[in-house]
């Protein structure tokens, strides 16, 4: 079987596997995986081209788009370099399934690779927003002992606001607009 008829069939064998929205093929091989929920920060696409001489030839992987602007790029580097060990062990086979199938095991560890790399740089910020969180806790208006009765008189015994405590009365309420004809 010839090289160009068997990228053509993992093409289509692709496109029945997956919707239009997960994966995009156009028509020079090169493909679009998305991972995740869009508009999520936890969503990010996966690029693969597949060079003439493929499944014997190494495809090419990237994270280098648009999409991906809030993943960071060593993040981008580590994801990928995990891809292509992946691929290397699968060379001579049609390895773009088995590296989709990788990606959507490994989502959650890949997410917290960038959630980690977000927090570890803002770690300086959340030490002073900490301090200005605890004063303004200290800011809270004091409750007089009367308040504070009439507060927890409606709560019932389990702490909690009784079943209907902000119901409207429907009668009450035509009777106020009036009719309208």
């Amino acid at each position: 079987m010839a090289v160009c008829d068997l990228r053509e069939e993992e093409a289509q064998v692709l496109k029945s596997i997956f919707s239009e929205d997960e994966l995009t093929i156009s028509g020079d091989y090169k493909l679009e995986y998305k991972v995740g929920e869009h508009g999520t920060i936890s969503s990010f696409v996966i690029q693969i081209q597949w060079p003439t001489g493929y499944p014997n030839v190494m495809p090419y992987i990237s994270m280098d788009c648009f999409y991906n602007q809030h993943v960071p790029q060593d993040v981008k580097e580590k994801i990928v370099a995990e891809l292509v060990s992946v691929a290397e062990d699968q060379l001579g086979s049609a390895l773009t399934y088995i590296l989709v199938e990788y990606i959507k095991e490994n989502h959650e560890r890949f997410v917290k690779w960038f959630s980690i790399e977000k927090v570890d740089k803002s770690q300086p910020d959340s030490i002073s927003n900490e301090a200005s969180v605890s004063r303004k806790q200290d800011k809270l208006p004091q409750l007089s002992k009367t308040q504070k009765r009439k507060y927890l008189g409606r709560l019932g015994q389990d702490g909690e606001l009784p079943r209907g405590w902000n119901w409207v009365s429907v009668i009450k309420h035509l009777q106020q607009t009036g009719s309208a004809s």
